[in-house]
């Protein structure tokens, strides 16, 4: 699906993959931290070479953070193809969101009107 020069950036936690093997290497990693990873596409679309796609992405967190909770967040990715494959992924996503739901960061309280 990736050209063997492909660049892939995770944008939330700035890890940038290049080429198919560092690519690999870096899904190995995400799928042994959320082993019931689950990756619903929403949307996408290509055009002349460029797309876009809106996931949610799901699973339970065993080596993120090693909480043994569950999380479900949105994103957004742009791609670039050619020779129809994948030359360029960006994901975009809040990783902020994950973190409150695995109980890292504590839960927003609601903001009250002066």
């Amino acid at each position: 699906f990736y050209t063997e020069d492909v660049i892939y950036e995770d944008v939330a936690y700035g890890a940038v993959s290049h080429g198919r093997t560092e690519l690999r290497k870096f899904a190995a990693g995400f799928i042994e931290a959320v082993p019931d990873l689950k990756l619903e596409v929403v949307r996408s679309s290509i055009y002349e070479g460029h797309g876009r796609a809106e996931w949610v992405l799901s699973g339970t967190d065993k080596g993120l953070f090693k909480t043994g909770k569950k999380f479900s967040v949105r994103g957004a990715s742009t791609f670039e193809m050619r020779g129809g494959k994948c030359s360029s992924n960006k994901d975009f996503y809040d990783s902020a969101t994950i973190m409150r739901q695995v109980g890292v960061l504590p839960q927003d309280s609601p903001t009250s009107a002066p």
